[in-house]
């Protein structure tokens, strides 16, 4: 019985394994290529195809995984290899671009300090949200997750990241309270609490783990909550005596509207913590391959394993600080065309990019 279950695992391992997932948009057939599965993979559906795509998913399957892969990169775009096994196989084609990276901001001797750093639009958002009134509390009561969890973090998280949200599960939530340097920050308005993220305090460091405002209402968002949320945890974080702020995940795209606001904070990436392996393999000969990388300005680890930009706009172009760019160790400018041979310089790109993108930095 053990042999025959042992051999039915390995048989759905293999058929799982040979599945590859073709992404369309019915209305002009742009298509990508997902291996290992489609989930949490939102955010390519809607750079690729565009947040108003008619999808369709279709599974296939093939024998020769490895071959059908080589004969679907000459006709798509983007392919992506959620396997790690599989994209062993393509090591020297692929780029690995994981779904989140963290960030994190060093923090110096005094807040005054740390205010005189932060850009002119952090300071502008801190006036209005201060015009407002919003006041804050810490509490360490963990029978508060249920409320923190139902009406605060889960709509906060599907109103504004739709199928791209990540839910931690309320076990994981109670798991996470429960360590010894957790706490709720409670913003408050008019004596209602409206916003509470969880933040968790671990020597010199005090990490913003997961937030939420309240019934996700995005009036809220307008009114400045998540820089009152900002505020009061970087104020607390000098608090407690900490030297860095983790601001958790956010997407490794230079346009992404996350990554944006989270730079206004003079963070840095940290390239050592990232979520969820995604290697893709890139054909800018394809029209839709070709708009998604001028469209988009990549942050992804090239082959040698360190962190590098594809993009078709200049570091400048793209009014991202420069304190966090600086942890950028190759820009790599996407061309108007193929050219015909390539420079030097190339090393952290696949070989059938390099004829696509000049080094700049």
């Amino acid at each position: 019985m053990n042999y025959l279950i042992h051999h039915i695992k390995h048989l759905l391992k293999v058929v799982l394994g040979n599945i590859f997932i073709v992404t369309t948009d019915k209305v002009d057939h742009r298509t990508y290529i997902s291996l290992g599965s489609h989930k949490h993979l939102a955010r390519y559906k809607y750079l690729y195809l565009g947040k108003d795509a008619k999808v369709s998913h279709q599974f296939s399957f093939s024998f020769t995984i490895q071959s059908a892969v080589k004969k679907l990169f000459l006709n798509t775009g983007l392919i992506i290899i959620k396997d790690k096994k599989l994209a062993a196989k393509f090591s020297e084609e692929v780029i690995m671009q994981p779904n989140f990276i963290e960030l994190e901001i060093p923090l110096p001797n005094t807040l005054d300090e740390y205010y005189t750093s932060i850009t002119g639009d952090a300071r502008n958002n801190l006036k209005k949200a201060k015009k407002v009134g919003f006041s804050f509390t810490i509490s360490h009561d963990r029978k508060w997750v249920d409320v923190f969890f139902t009406q605060f973090y889960s709509p906060s998280m599907l109103n504004r990241h739709d199928e791209d949200a990540y839910l931690m599960s309320k076990d994981e939530m109670i798991s996470l309270i429960n360590h010894s340097g957790a706490e709720f920050l409670q913003i408050s308005l008019d004596s209602q609490c409206v916003a509470s993220a969880i933040a968790v305090h671990e020597g010199e460091k005090y990490s913003y783990a997961k937030v939420g405002w309240l019934k996700g209402d995005n009036a809220l968002l307008e009114q400045g909550v998540t820089t009152a949320i900002y505020q009061h945890l970087i104020e607390r974080a000098f608090e407690l005596g900490c030297k860095k702020i983790n601001l958790g995940g956010t997407p490794p795209f230079l346009e992404s509207g996350v990554l944006k606001y989270k730079a206004k904070w003079q963070p840095r990436f940290c390239p050592d913590i990232y979520y969820a392996e995604n290697y893709l393999l890139l054909n800018p000969s394809i029209n839709a391959g070709y708009d998604f990388l001028k469209n988009n300005s990549l942050v992804a680890f090239g082959l040698k394993n360190e962190l590098i930009v594809l993009s078709a706009k200049l570091p400048e172009e793209t009014h991202i600080p420069g304190h966090l760019l600086s942890d950028i160790r190759g820009w790599f400018l996407l061309r108007k065309g193929r050219a015909d041979k390539y420079s030097y310089g190339l090393d952290e790109l696949p070989e059938h990019l390099r004829f696509w993108y000049e080094k700049i930095n």
